[in-house]
């Protein structure tokens, strides 16, 4: 099983973090390591990565990792740039999933997401005495005690690979966006939404065909 370093300096090289060596960037950072250790283990039944996963009060954390980023950013930075990944197809296809579906959010967002698993909340509440008092050593999070939250990840996935067959293809002529779906664009078309575009009033369109003709709306 790979170090999770590998990971984190993929997601690095690939621009992942989003507001580099800042708290949210390595906020951002954590989750999807997270994210996509999870979504491994629903997909494969195993996991991306073994390094403990603890519980912190903004979402779950990578010690190691989320320690390094913020102690020593530009030395992991440097180690990301250089970093030539050997994925396997299956290792390439969970991190390409992840940004897919995560890699626009922000920090914060990921943060309450990352709330919603009760994998989280068992440990963190474990982590937390009756004073408040939190002890990182007994919030190791375990996925596998929670079935429901791998199923939820389950569910996720299955949406989102709905939602990538189901994208209508799109052609962009002169900054105008045309969506259309069923059939094939002739040289033709493209002529008359080019002819279009020049005076189109709005920056996306959604084009059909009806009995042949070729509809604009």
């Amino acid at each position: 099983m790979r170090d999770v370093y590998e990971y984190a300096k993929f997601f690095i090289k690939n621009g992942a973090d989003s507001t580099p060596n800042t708290y949210d960037g390595n906020m951002k950072l954590q989750k999807l390591l997270v994210f996509a250790n999870l979504i491994y283990l629903a997909q494969y039944d195993e996991f991306l990565f073994d390094d403990d996963v603890l519980a912190f009060k903004n979402g779950c954390v990578i010690e190691k990792i989320r320690l390094r980023y913020r102690n020593d950013y530009y030395g992991l930075k440097q180690d990301s740039d250089r970093f030539e990944p050997d994925f396997t197809e299956k290792e390439y296809e969970v991190l390409k999933t992840a940004l897919d579906i995560f890699g626009s959010a922000t920090a914060r967002e990921l943060s309450e997401i990352n709330h919603t698993f009760q994998f989280w909340n068992n440990a963190y509440q474990k982590g937390t005495d009756s004073k408040g008092y939190y002890d990182k050593s007994k919030s190791v999070v375990n996925f596998k005690e929670q079935p429901d939250d791998i199923e939820k990840m389950r569910e996720v996935l299955d949406a989102y690979r709905q939602s990538v067959n189901e994208v209508t293809a799109k052609e962009v002529i002169n900054g105008i966006t045309f969506f259309y779906d069923g059939f094939t664009l002739t040289d033709d078309m493209i002529e008359k939404l080019e002819m279009f575009s020049l005076t189109a009033e709005d920056n996306a369109y959604s084009v059909y065909m009806d009995s042949g003709r070729l509809v604009i709306c």
